[in-house]
């Protein structure tokens, strides 16, 4: 992703980040690190996008976005996932809590709006059976290897989407912002909402 944006010659309004975290499953130790101890200016980072576990088990016509409905992002979202031809879904499982289950929660405690997105998928789909079936079968288990199917082209279209994003949320001339109905918003800091 990073790669293809340097090649891409644009040249965004603000930079853009590349950070990979470690010990997410014990404690999100790593983006909580990080985004105690950014290496730039905390207060010059608008927006996280968490592209965790995105799962291309087969082709990408939805994104599932958790988060969607919490800041400003998911206007940015909607737009690159329109541009691209693609639907957008909020979590169809909430009660599983998610969006507070990854590493975009230590940005979010930070103040920072935030969406981590997944290839999506609709109930009693086939598509939907191959998630379950991963979920039960491989998710933190040795299975959980090279060697399982991944669908190349959704995982292409999915690096499109997050570096249309990534301009796009750069290029912003306002910061996102929570919504107002959000739950996330009370973590947001003075000045920057």
């Amino acid at each position: 992703m990073a790669h293809t944006l340097h090649e891409s010659g644009v040249k965004p309004a603000r930079s853009i980040l590349f950070v990979a975290v470690t010990s997410e499953e014990n404690g999100l130790l790593g983006s909580r690190y990080f985004a105690a101890h950014p290496t730039v200016p905390a207060g010059s980072i608008v927006a996280n996008i968490n592209t965790d576990m995105f799962l291309p088990l087969f082709p990408l016509k939805t994104l599932m976005v958790l988060g969607l409905d919490e800041s400003d992002l998911g206007r940015d979202i909607r737009a690159t996932a329109k541009e691209l031809g693609l639907g957008v879904q909020a979590d169809p499982e909430p009660q599983r809590n998610r969006f507070v289950r990854s590493d975009q929660y230590s940005f979010i405690r930070a103040g920072i709006p935030a969406l981590a997105m997944k290839v999506g998928y609709e109930e009693n789909t086939p598509q939907a059976e191959i998630a379950r079936k991963w979920t039960a079968e491989r998710y933190h288990a040795p299975s959980d290897d090279l060697k399982q199917p991944i669908d190349l082209g959704a995982a292409g279209t999915y690096v499109e989407v997050v570096g249309h994003l990534a301009i796009r949320i750069a290029n912003r001339p306002d910061r996102p912002t929570w919504n107002d109905a959000s739950f996330f918003k009370r973590f947001a800091k003075s000045g920057t909402h």
